[in-house]
């Protein structure tokens, strides 16, 4: 007979050390049993799940290489995947979420606003020319993106030059954006420059620093004043179009007074806290997203125990209720 793990979350980041814990302290409290696979773990994790000498009922996964099939931490998740255990997210889903130029046209099939792109295929690459034509849609200077990994990127294009530099800095990726670049608009204190996290449905939406590389919680308030509610439409057009449940976008409102979701999906989004790192995520947002994922590990193992069932969804959604309160006092 297999042991079974309750909840496991997957990383290679040692500053997700306090996320873990929080969700191991939730764990506990529940009666779940929980383990943390990092890279000391991952490749005895993984043997022994292959082997069938343990079994994984909610795996969240936080790496960021969805997209490599060779990546230990992706065959864990698929491994996971095949045994019918539950993946946040599935790792299918975040393979085709991170081909950002397939993501880019269904953003614009679905209508949610993204800056002027045009794609190039690494084909295309030798032939293709940087035209007034082009200038004319993306602007002086532009950004250039691969469509695969977080290599590359080059926000002061102005050459074909600058295309060819990140394709020879991304050599996995097999296309390229060319991207008008955005300029946010000064709102009180802050740049209208924003990370958004969408985690199970709900948006949490911060101030994002570019030159300081701070995070700052909007409040509710700073949504009204600012006419911030777009925010929310747009990613929650994202996580509709991706069909994710764990990610974060950058989104900006520019200055010509519109807003664009600038980095789509960020499938591992960051979960360092402030409190360890001075560019970091603030500990509340941080604690409060432990909380959506651990709520959402309860439903799907509490999932199927019989009549029993909402007895026990009453019992655990009054105690958490109750621990929520207790958290944010």
């Amino acid at each position: 007979m297999p042991q079974t793990y309750d909840v496991v979350i997957s990383s290679p980041f040692p500053n997700y050390d306090f996320f873990a814990r929080r969700m191991m302290e939730l764990c506990g409290q529940m009666g779940l049993t929980f383990f943390f696979v990092n890279d000391v773990w991952v490749k005895d994790f993984w043997r022994k799940l292959a082997a069938d000498e343990i079994s994984v009922r909610v795996l969240i996964d936080l790496t960021a290489d969805q997209s490599n099939p060779d990546n230990l931490y992706t065959q864990l998740a698929r491994e996971v995947k095949r045994q019918k255990g539950y993946v946040l997210d599935d790792p299918d889903l975040g393979a085709a979420a991170a081909d950002k130029g397939h993501l880019h046209q269904l953003l614009l099939d679905n209508l949610i606003p993204v800056p002027e792109t045009v794609v190039v295929s690494r084909e295309e690459l030798k032939g293709f020319e940087v035209t007034d034509e082009l200038l004319a849609r993306v602007g002086t200077p532009f950004v250039v993106k691969p469509t695969r990994g977080g290599v590359g990127i080059i926000v002061d294009a102005t050459s074909k030059d600058d295309l060819l530099r990140s394709a020879a800095e991304a050599p996995k990726s097999d296309a390229f954006l060319i991207q008008q670049r955005v300029t946010p608009q000064q709102l009180g204190q802050h740049f209208g420059w924003f990370r958004v996290y969408y985690i199970c449905g709900q948006v949490i939406p911060c101030w994002w620093d570019q030159t300081a590389h701070e995070y700052h919680l909007v409040s509710p308030g700073q949504i009204r004043h600012y006419k911030l509610n777009p925010l929310k439409r747009i990613i929650r057009g994202i996580a509709r179009v991706s069909r994710m449940k764990k990610f974060s976008s950058s989104i900006c409102l520019h200055e010509d007074g519109h807003f664009y979701a600038v980095d789509y999906v960020n499938a591992d989004p960051d979960m360092t806290p402030r409190s360890f790192y001075d560019n970091g995520v603030p500990d509340e947002v941080v604690r409060h997203i432990v909380w959506l994922l651990f709520t959402e590990a309860i439903r799907v193992i509490k999932r199927g125990q019989g009549f029993l069932d909402e007895d026990l969804a009453e019992a655990e959604m009054g105690w958490m209720d109750q621990r929520r309160l207790e958290q944010m006092a």
